[in-house]
């Protein structure tokens, strides 16, 4: 990866899981009076010390790729809710709320982006805007 653009790296990941993870909790509201369904969330996973996963190569005849930031998480189930008689456990509230965290967390990322970007293209024209 280019050095000038490494910070944005970890901000690439975090937008990409928080998408991710957006259309989990979306399925778990989808799923809300499905017999027997069970919560999912997804956890961040930490994929190596500097972030980022490297692109498969599967013939030696193709050219290196970048290193792209790793969306990856866990799924995992929910059970943090007591399942109805149904024996779904999907809370509306609950997963309402972790969306709006969610989302929340990701207009932040992806405010910083907009804003370390504008710094870069500052600095490219020289300060002419």
């Amino acid at each position: 990866m280019i050095p000038l653009f490494d910070s944005l790296a970890p901000l690439e990941r975090t937008l990409d899981y928080h998408a991710e993870r957006q259309a989990v909790l979306g399925s778990n509201v989808a799923n809300l009076n499905t017999p027997g369904f069970v919560a999912k969330d997804l956890v961040m996973d930490e994929t190596t010390s500097n972030g980022t996963l490297a692109l498969a190569e599967s013939d030696s005849a193709h050219l290196q790729g970048i290193e792209r930031a790793a969306a990856s998480g866990t799924m995992v189930s929910d059970e943090s809710t007591p399942a109805g008689r149904d024996g779904n456990n999907v809370s509306l509230e609950r997963e309402m709320a972790k969306i709006m965290a969610s989302s929340l967390r990701y207009d932040a990322a992806a405010e910083i982006v907009s804003r370390r970007l504008a710094m870069i293209r500052y600095a490219a024209t020289d300060g002419q805007g």
